[in-house]
């Protein structure tokens, strides 16, 4: 069996989302470890990183900007990845993360307001799936991604967010601002219905599964 796996970072503050991480873990073609730097502890990020053949980083209530010892050991975490140049996913909160990791801007969107639901998003450039994509999507935020880094592209967009998702140029790095791993425990919990759940999951899907098929076995 092959040894290496794929680090899912789950920076939740509260509440695991465990099930959300299961719908990462059956669809992968190798294996998986979760971690909870906010909650539990890094430890287990540090030990796990050498043997990491991708990384994916999903949301998190907390903000890039707080000054927190887990956000600290996570951005070295991402750093070892980068230099290993192994797939990296961020979603919600990981993007936003992987956006301010590369000198990107990071702010309040909405005037501090967060928003909750479903838009249709339109696939840029990118190499995950044909750039004249599109669908919807479950998102869940306050904050978003104001100016795309150096290196990277913007590679989805909607009518409510401009940089919907990034896609760096020459490393296998990407960011997704809407929630292409929610599970129906998450978008109840948030308040979205069971038929934008419905809606949103094949799209979600898709471009998970995407992202999967970038993992060498």
């Amino acid at each position: 069996m092959n040894s290496k796996s794929i680090m899912v970072i789950d920076p939740a503050l509260e509440i695991p989302e465990i099930e959300s991480y299961n719908g990462i873990a059956v669809r992968s073609p190798v294996n998986t470890s979760y971690h909870l730097p906010a909650i539990h502890s890094s430890i287990t990020m540090e030990n796990q990183i050498e043997n990491a053949c991708g990384v994916i980083l999903m949301g998190s209530a907390a903000s890039v900007h707080d000054s927190l010892d887990w956000i600290n050991d996570t951005r070295a975490i991402i750093q070892k990845a980068v230099d290993k140049k192994i797939p990296i996913l961020g979603i919600c909160f990981g993007h936003q993360f992987l956006a301010h990791f590369f000198g990107g801007t990071v702010d309040y969107l909405w005037d501090t307001v967060k928003r909750r639901g479903v838009r249709k998003v339109q696939i840029l450039e990118n190499n995950l799936l044909n750039n004249d994509q599109e669908g919807d999507l479950i998102y869940s935020h306050q904050e978003g991604v104001t100016s795309c880094p150096p290196d990277f592209d913007v590679s989805a967009r909607s009518s409510m967010v401009e940089i919907e998702a990034i896609v760096h140029k020459s490393l296998p790095i990407w960011g997704f601002q809407p929630h292409i791993e929610a599970s129906k425990t998450f978008t109840t919990r948030i308040g979205i219905n069971g038929d934008d759940f419905k809606k949103a999951k094949p799209f979600s899907v898709l471009l998970l599964e995407a992202f999967l098929k970038k993992i060498k076995t």
